[in-house]
Formats: C-alpha cells, structure tokens, sequence
C-alpha cells in the first residue's frame, strides 16, 4: 500500500489559527474599545462644539478626516494579536501592506495639512497689525498660464493638490510592486523575487513583513516625519497662541520622530524578535497615530472646556462690577472702583497682578475705554495670539467711520459714507469677500447683506471666497491697493473682478454711485458692533486681561524693573497705570 504523499507547509497552504484571548490579547482587546470609545466621544464633542472660535478656525473637517484614517489603521494593528492569525496568512499581510502603503500615508498626509492652517492663518492675521503686509498682485487668471493661476488658489486646495499627486505616485508603487513581488502570489511576478523553496515558516513570516516593495510607505513617512515636519516644528516655534494651536503642531511633530527609524529598527534587528511577538513593529509608529488623537482631539477638547470656564468669569465680573452708568460711559476711568480711584488720587501705585483688579479689568467699561484710547496693544494680541484680530479691527473701523458721520449729511457725504461702510462689510463680515467673516448671527448677517450686498457685487464682482469653507482661501488673487493705489483688478475665468480697498473718504478713489439702500444710516452696524464687543469681552479680553496678570506678576518678581517693556501686555499694564 502506497504512503500518502507529503505536502510541504509554507505561508500558502498554512491552517488558520483560533483566536488568542490569552491575558495579552484580552488586554488588547480591551484597550482598543476603550480608547476607541474615548476618541470618538472627543470627535463627537468637537463636532457639536465646532462653532466655537476656538475650533471654527481650525478647520475640523480635515482634522477629524485625518484622525479617521489613522484611527482604523490603529485598530486594525491592536487587532493583529489576538484574531490575526485566524484569516488566512497571506490576506492578513495582504491587508497590512495595503494598509500601510495607502490608507497610512494619506492619514498622515492629511493631519499635516491641518497642521499646516496654523501657520496659514497666523500669518493671515498679522495684517491687522501690519497695515503696509501685501501680497503680490496676483495673476490674470484668465490670460496667463495654469501655473500661475494655481498659485492663485488658496492655501488648503494646493496642499490638497500636492497631497492627491503624491497620493497617486503612492498608489502606483504601491500596487506596481505589490504585482511585481512573487512572494505575495506565486504564480506571476518578477522572477526572483519569490520566497525561497524549503525556508522555514518563521523566516517566511518575516520576509513577508520586510523587503524593498515596503520602501515606499517608508520612504513617505520619512517625507512627512523627518523633512515636512521639522519644518512645521521651526516656523511655529516662535508663535505663542492662546488657542493650544501651537501646543498641538510641536506636540504631534515631536511625538512621531520615533515612528519610522523604530519601525524599521525593529523589522531588521533579530534581538527585536521576542518583544514583535508581543508588540508588532508597527506599533511603534500607532504609539505616534495615539500622540497624534491626544493633541488632535483632548487638547482642542480641553482648550474649550478652559475657555468656557473663563468665558463664565468673565460674564460674572462684567455683571459684578458694571453698573448702568458704567455701561453707558464713555470714559475709561469709570471702569475702576471708588476704593481704586482714591488709590490712585493718593499716589498710591495699583497692582495688576492682584486677583481682585484682574476681576474688575473684566468688564465692559475696561474694554470700551481700551478701544477708544489705545486699541493697538489688544490689537497685537488678538491678531498675533488669539488668531482673532479682524474683530478688533472691525470694532476700531466702526467706530472711526462713526466718528466721520456729519450732523445733516448731503448727498455726497452720504454716498461716501455708504461707499466706506460697504469696504466695511466686504472686509469683515460678507463671508463671500472676507478673509476672516466675522461670527455673527444669521438675523444680522440677513440684515447686513439686504444692504450691502448687490453694491457689493455691482462694485466687487463674483465671490472669491469659497463660501462653506471661507478660511480655506488665501490673500484674494487680486491685490488690495495700499493708499497710492486704491484699485487694481484681475480676471477668472473671463469674468473681471475689482478690488478696492477705501481707508477713509479722503483717499478713496473709486465711489459706489449705485441706489442706497432705504435701511441704510448710522445705526446699520449697531447690532453687529454690539455683538462683537460682546464675543471680544468673552472670548479675547478675559485671556488679554489674563497675560497682563501673569506679565505683572513676573516684572514684580524680577529684579529688572523693566523686564516686560517690550511686550505686549507690559505696555497696556503700563498704560492702565497711566490712567488711574
């Protein structure tokens, strides 16, 4: 009778394996639900908090879309463990591959994009304080070569772009040498590149998991880890914004130096080999993809929470502390208390560090007399830290064109008035011309536009604003003029496009000589206005107040009296001083 014949094992005929739930598995099973479960909670909080000034400039779509994809792949490898081996072999390598060539780098792709809008909006906020900042004129979309109207694009869409054309150099090699490599499918492929007859299954298993047809994810995670954020990691160095922005930029470049040299340190190293069957090379870069969901999700997370906190303190202490004739003042020195003012008829000098004048700075009247005297101090620091300074401008821009407004205006004056209250509405609060639209209601915002609107388009043309996504545009591709040049146009796609930029009456040289609306006066901002200074006092002010208690408190501890001059915050201490 003859002996069955033999058939040698390898990765291809391999049986599958049941489940290991020993203590290890169980442990990842566990941890992964609950982290899970933790980090969509966070999502779900942002999602519904996505309003909030501190998340609506972030750009939570692309956040959460990067955190999606890296996410899955984080689950798939606490998976690897405790079901891996229960598929068959080569389709569980099959996944890995793919996982890690494609699903990976475009998660990683996409979170440094986010990342990257910090940088973009920090330095679209510093021409509120840099009146003279310009962008070069744009190209003539319409006349000139596709480069050149593709560097007109915004800036999220041209990261997209880049993104898209690296992705799909990805895909190609990444499919191109999953067909090219025998290993994964014995029957094509380039000769040579199969596994070796006779190798044990150990060694076979390994090769699977490492070889030149791997280089490309790696090569895209050194890209993005070892090149593009570093670079991150230096031009945010130097920003200090009250957001937690920043503390997330350094925080998610730092933690993901260690991924990819790990990774690869593990896969080749056999003194590694006892601690992979535990813990799976991979898991070194999903130890980055946890780092990443940390200052992608709790920190914003806790940002909010912390700015509510101060949000509510502030309302107390305006309720606290304002009084009818305080909120109707129009002199600053209302804003300090009777027992302050006797202070300082005394001679005696204020401690703004002290806890109780902090509390009292949080009021309407320290705000108002602060816009009214010296705006530029909480300018700076709206724009340059709080990302916020198109609402200080809005409210100083107002309050100038108020101030212009004659008793009896004639005709001209009024048609004037009206031209320079339109540069108003198109620069702060129509989210088709803004760079930065102001966060009003959607009742104001209804009103504002029956007025302005139709001029705005008769004198600005077709929106250039992409009007779901208003902060995903950079500088218009037109140029705003400076004072010597109030006026430049630019065309998109055949269709002419003014841009006007009108400081005051006097240097305006382009005129809206259209109908005015009947709604139209004094008061037509009046409600924004009152709207805004109320999310500035809420929102800006009480972290304003809150940096010149902390500078205060360090000039007192410091030997050197003038420690802090040359901030921000110690020239407003400085000038609350002045005025007590």
């Amino acid at each position: 009778m003859a002996s069955p014949a033999v058939i040698s094992m390898d990765i291809y005929n391999l049986p599958e394996s049941p489940p290991n739930f020993d203590t290890v598995g169980t442990f990842y099973i566990a941890f992964c639900v609950t982290w899970t479960t933790l980090v969509f909670s966070g999502m779900g909080f942002l999602i519904v908090n996505r309003k909030h000034p501190i998340l609506k400039i972030r750009g939570l779509p692309l956040t959460l879309s990067a955190i999606f994809f890296l996410h899955c792949y984080w689950v798939l490898a606490q998976l690897v463990y405790p079901i891996g081996m229960t598929m068959p072999t080569l389709l569980a390598y099959d996944i890995q591959y793919f996982f890690m060539g494609l699903w990976f780098p475009l998660g990683v792709a996409l979170f440094h994009a986010s990342n990257s809008r910090f940088l973009h909006v920090a330095a679209l906020q510093k021409k509120y304080t840099e009146p003279t900042l310009r962008k070069k004129t744009g190209c003539n979309g319409g006349d000139t070569s596709w480069l050149c109207r593709f560097r007109n694009w915004g800036c999220s869409k041209r990261i997209l772009v880049y993104i898209g054309l690296g992705m799909v150099l990805q895909v190609l090699l990444t499919v191109g040498m999953w067909f090219a490599c025998q290993k994964y499918h014995p029957t094509f492929g380039i000769p040579g590149t199969e596994l070796t007859p006779g190798m044990p299954i150990e060694q076979q298993l390994l090769e699977l998991s490492r070889g030149w047809e791997w280089w490309p994810s790696a090569l895209w995670q050194v890209i993005w880890t070892w090149i593009i954020a570093p670079i991150l990691l230096y031009r945010a160095w130097g920003i200090r914004d009250t957001l937690g922005w920043r503390l997330q930029t350094v925080g998610c470049c730092i933690s993901n130096l260690h991924a990819t040299p790990m990774w690869l340190i593990s896969t080749y190293v056999p003194a590694f080999a006892p601690i992979n069957m535990y813990f799976a090379p991979s898991e070194w870069i999903h130890l980055s993809v946890m780092m990443f969901e940390v200052f992608a999700v709790f920190v914003p997370c806790w940002q909010v929470l912390k700015h509510q906190r101060l949000r509510k303190k502030a309302i107390a202490s305006n309720a606290k502390w304002e009084t009818a004739t305080q909120a109707t003042t129009t002199r600053g020195s209302a804003f300090i208390s009777s027992g302050s003012l006797s202070l300082a008829e005394k001679g005696q000098a204020l401690n703004l560090s002290d806890d109780e004048m902090k509390d009292r700075l949080l009021t309407m009247s320290a705000l108002d007399h602060t816009l009214q005297e010296n705006p530029s101090p909480l300018q700076e620091f709206s724009a340059l830290r709080d990302f916020s300074g198109e609402n200080i401008a809005f409210l100083t821009r107002t309050a100038d064109w108020k101030s212009s407004w004659p008793a009896s205006p004639d005709g001209d004056q009024t048609r004037d008035l009206f031209t320079r209250a339109l540069v108003i509405y198109t620069d702060f609060i129509s989210p088709r011309d803004a760079e930065f639209p102001l966060n009003l209601s959607s009742h104001d915002l209804k009103r504002l536009e029956s007025v302005f609107e139709k001029p705005a388009r008769v004198l600005y043309g077709d929106p250039t604003v992409n009007l779901a996504t208003p902060f995903d545009d950079d500088w218009p591709p037109c140029s705003r003029g400076s004072d010597s040049d109030t006026s430049s146009s630019c065309k998109d796609g055949g269709v002419e496009t003014g841009r006007v930029e009108i400081a005051n009456a006097a240097a305006s040289r382009v005129q809206y000589t259209g109908d005015i609306s009947e709604g139209f006066d004094l008061s037509v901002f009046d409600s924004a206005e009152a709207h805004i200074k109320y999310l500035v006092l809420t929102n800006t002010w009480p972290k304003f107040v809150q940096e010149i208690h902390r500078q205060s408190s360090e000039s007192e501890r410091s030997d050197e009296t003038d420690v802090s001059q040359s901030t921000i915050v110690s020239r407003v201490s400085d000038y609350i001083r002045s005025i007590l």
